[in-house]
């Protein structure tokens, strides 16, 4: 016997999912509204006075002009390329060229216009320093406090402000900690990780010394089944984003030194030793310019908050598992700034504060979370005031910050390069060469000189192919727009230039000062010459002529004379000689005894 089972009706439930709760919601909308506002106040507090504050620096317009190469000439550089930096950071900067271009009206310095897509990169790397602090387990407010407390910084205003391959590796290096430290533990974030790490390095190769914290976070963080996988798929993406850069100079056969051709390995070789020291970070008796001077600009600027505070919120930090791998970037960094010897670039803190800032915000971050689990009102009340006295140390310093603020929106330090430029494109003719530092070499170029015309001065003594161009030697130079830097970095060739030149224009005084200067031709430089020569002949004849201070009866010329005679003649014979006394012939003779 079959029996059949009917099938109960089935009642249908709505599988739509609940909408959210109105307060998550709300608070969802609110966490934007204020990330946006805070957004707003970084792109405000680095956009005022952007073109007046800081001065205009060699290196900006160095990395400038190579982005500039980039787009215009399809080339890394105007010059030969030799390996001094990986081009990834140029590269990028070159695919925004388009955005200043479109907002300036071409009356303003081209160094301008690369600060303003540092801007962008700055705004991108406050958004992904508020994300890292939510992703180490800040909450909202805190975390929003480290973006804020790292981007209105007057020496990230400062630092970050400037054409600088550093500010643009700085996302790429924030967002590899985001990936390695992903909640969802995914194979794929890891890798992506390792991608986002390679571009920071090929972007600024500086931000290496941060590989073994980015290990830490993704020791940490990683499923620990799949941990070994992690590791290596980060490594291999690392890698082989790196072997990218060494290919191609392989391919360009620039891998290793040769005859008549740039090397990587003699890049790295002039990068690690061959250039000079600057000094202990400590020592005040370091080199000018060096590690010490620095390092004192940078607590100048900074007051101590993030370059002496983070580093001390770091050792704290270790103690703290989920701000350890922040903490020990912090700390390598530091740790490799204060190495005895070698060079140490006035930038390399960039990469740093961010870190300095959200170990120190997150310590506090910890501190409050323990306190408001605290239960004994005694204990609360304690730390609640130990907390107080912490906040109100670090706020102390932050009071100085105002007078940074009103140099960094107010004061217009770019003027006189701004007049020197206005008078070199009305009176020096287009096809002169002309030898600048580099902040000039964009401007100058837009002005309507070629680019080959406008020559760097550091690559007229250091690149053979311009060394070539001008003849060897400073007659190929026909003017220059002489700044501190040139004078500081010049080599043989435009010193020489410059000692054989005229002044046209000046401005400016110290750091600030300008000068346009012609190199004069050889022809005038000798008919300079000939006129000095007989300007010093008709001098000498009109003294020899003249009557002697001390023996007036007889001339200069008698004087010397006499002291010439004496080896073959008597004092009776040189008295009728010169027709004087014997004892005046005595007196002259015993002057010379």
């Amino acid at each position: 016997m079959t029996t059949v089972l009917e099938r109960p009706d089935v009642v249908e439930t709505d599988r739509t999912p609940a909408p959210p709760r109105p307060r998550g919601a709300l608070g969802l909308r609110s966490e934007r509204l204020l990330v946006t506002l805070g957004l707003l106040v970084v792109g405000v507090a680095h956009s005022l006075n952007l073109a007046g504050w800081p001065r205009y620096w060699d290196d900006e317009g160095t990395y400038y002009s190579q982005a500039w190469s980039v787009a215009n000439l399809g080339a890394l550089s105007p010059y030969t390329y030799w390996y001094d930096h990986p081009p990834a950071g140029w590269l990028q900067m070159a695919l925004f060229t388009w955005i200043p271009d479109a907002i300036l009206d071409g009356t303003n310095s081209s160094v301008l216009a690369g600060r303003i897509v540092m801007v962008g990169y700055t705004l991108v790397t406050a958004l992904l320093t508020y994300l890292l602090a939510k992703r180490v387990g800040m909450a909202r407010g805190w975390a929003l406090a480290a973006m804020l407390l790292w981007a209105v910084n007057p020496l990230v205003l400062y630092e970050g402000r400037q054409v600088f391959l550093d500010n643009v590796a700085l996302p790429w290096l924030i967002g590899a900690f985001l990936l390695v430290l992903s909640k969802d533990r995914h194979l794929g974030h890891h890798m992506a990780a390792g991608l986002c790490f390679g571009v920071a390095v090929l972007s600024k190769e500086t931000t290496l010394v941060f590989l073994p914290a980015l290990l830490v976070g993704l020791w940490q963080s990683a499923y620990r089944p799949t941990r070994p996988f992690a590791v290596m798929g980060f490594s291999a993406i690392t890698v082989i984003s790196g072997s990218m850069y060494l290919l191609f100079a392989l391919i360009r056969n620039e891998l290793f030194p040769g005859p008549d051709h740039v090397s990587v390995w003699d890049a790295l070789a002039f990068q690690l030793g061959g250039r000079e020291g600057s000094g202990w970070l400590l020592d005040p008796n370091g080199p000018s310019d060096g590690a010490y001077d620095s390092f004192t600009g940078w607590l100048q600027l900074d007051s101590g908050v993030l370059v002496v505070g983070g580093v001390a919120a770091s050792l704290a930090a270790l103690a703290v598992r989920r701000l350890r791998p922040l903490a020990i970037g912090v700390l390598i960094a530091a740790l490799v700034a204060l190495r005895p010897a070698g060079y140490l670039p006035q930038m390399y803190v960039v990469a740093v504060l961010p870190f300095a800032a959200l170990v120190l915000v997150g310590l506090l971050d910890v501190a409050w979370k323990w306190l408001m689990r605290a239960r004994s009102v005694p204990v609360r009340a304690v730390s609640g005031a130990a907390l107080l006295l912490v906040l109100a140390a670090v706020a102390v310093p932050l009071a100085n910050w105002r007078y940074n603020y009103a140099a960094a929106w107010t004061a217009d330090t770019n003027d006189v390069r701004a007049d020197a430029l206005e008078f070199a494109e009305a009176n020096l003719p287009r096809e002169s060469t002309v030898v600048t530092d580099n902040a000039f070499w964009n401007d100058l170029v837009d002005a309507g000189w070629d680019s080959e015309d406008v020559l760097w001065f550091y690559k007229v003594d250091s690149d053979g192919a311009v060394t070539e161009q001008v003849g060897g030697d400073y007659t190929g130079i026909d003017y220059l727009v002489w700044s501190a830097a040139a004078a500081k970095n010049a080599g043989p060739i435009v010193v020489e230039a410059y000692e054989h030149s005229e002044l046209l224009w000046t401005d400016g005084t110290g750091e600030a000062e300008v000068e346009v200067r012609r190199v004069r031709s050889l022809a005038e430089q000798a008919a300079i010459q000939a006129a000095e020569a007989e300007a010093e002949r008709q001098q000498l004849e009109a003294f020899m002529a003249a009557p002697s201070a001390e023996f007036p009866e007889l001339t200069n010329g008698q004087i010397e004379g006499i002291r010439v005679d004496r080896a073959t003649m008597s004092v009776a014979q040189l008295a009728d000689k010169y027709a004087t006394a014997e004892e005046t012939i005595t007196a002259i003779l015993a002057t010379d005894d």
